[in-house]
């Protein structure tokens, strides 16, 4: 089976350096280039754990005027929008939801059945999954309109309980797919890297649930046993199409085709393994996929008062384009 990063060892806290058009190593065929020297992201945010494109106005791209993240365990259960300058626009408190351990953050079309009246808007989906002890049996995913720039509080979240078929994991990868179905990928710690696919969209998948909980499959693992510290993975994301998938560790993405319904839906693309090490993030968390062939990923705060940071990526992949 193939392991996520096979890169060597890498060292979690270290300095920034400018990275102005800097080349990523690449492990495979692929080609990422850093855009720009990394961003501050605002105090307010020292573990961002997911990140997401705002949808913008009409003749907009997303991602291009505002960025949502927020923060993991311990942390009021709120959504943060930021430019692509680092700074903060929107500080806002997801009404109904609690920040037990949010690891990871989505962004699609909020479905036709949902309670706030919001088809053909932009919703956010909020993966509260994270799990370190790995003793949690109650995860959740909160989804929310994604909120106004002058709102204070989003509209009561809808929340999706979840179940897991052989006991706790620690998931912090989400990847939302166009028919409202998700993938959840595990972190490595204990037991091999795990991808858990929903059985149904999310609503149809909770109502079917005599219990309210969506019973999840576990339909493959992407490494033999559980991994050391750096291939741990922190974070997905899935194109708007749902035809490609990145899963990240702290070191390395890795990019994959998607094929939703086959027996194993995550295929890896040739090629497509990325060292991240020049990135020299503190703690990377988070990817999200930006118009025009471009990443963003997010990294917590970091020692001597180095604040968390969003890095910007150009790809070259060959034979794909989003």
């Amino acid at each position: 089976m193939m392991r996520l990063a096979p890169v060597p060892a890498l060292i979690l806290l270290i300095p920034v350096a400018a990275a102005c058009s800097s080349p990523l190593q690449v492990v495979g065929g692929s080609a990422c280039e850093i855009v720009g020297d990394p961003v501050a992201l605002p105090a307010e945010v020292p573990e961002s754990s997911g990140v997401a494109p705002g949808v913008g106005r009409p003749g907009e791209a997303p991602g291009s005027r505002l960025l949502w993240t927020h923060n993991d365990s311990g942390w009021p259960a709120e959504l943060f929008g930021v430019d692509p300058a680092g700074d903060l626009t929107v500080q806002i408190r997801v009404a109904g939801a609690e920040n037990v351990d949010w690891e990871d953050l989505a962004v699609g079309p909020c479905p036709a059945e949902n309670p706030w009246g919001a088809e053909g808007s932009s919703c956010l989906l909020i993966a509260d999954t994270g799990d370190n002890r790995e003793v949690r049996d109650h995860l959740v995913l909160y989804r929310v309109p994604e909120p106004a720039p002058d709102d204070t509080a989003t509209a009561p979240a809808d929340a999706f309980p979840l179940l897991l078929p052989h006991g706790p994991r620690d998931i912090e990868a989400l990847l939302l797919l166009p028919d409202d179905r998700v993938l959840l990928v595990t972190k490595g710690r204990t037991d091999p890297v795990e991808v858990y696919r929903s059985p149904a969209p999310l609503g149809a998948a909770r109502a079917a649930a005599a219990d309210g909980r969506i019973r999840m499959e576990r339909v493959q693992t992407l490494t033999s046993g559980p991994v050391w510290l750096p291939d741990m993975v922190t974070g997905a994301a899935s194109t708007p199409d749902g035809r490609l998938g990145v899963v990240r560790t702290y070191q390395t993405l890795q990019f994959y085709r998607i094929e939703m319904d086959a027996p194993e839906p995550l295929i890896p693309v040739e090629g497509g393994l990325v060292n991240l090490r020049p990135a020299r993030e503190a703690q990377g968390e988070a990817v999200a996929f930006l118009p025009g062939n471009r990443l963003v990923l997010t990294s917590e705060a970091g020692p001597f008062g180095r604040r968390g940071q969003m890095t910007f990526l150009q790809c070259r992949l060959p034979g794909w384009e989003w």
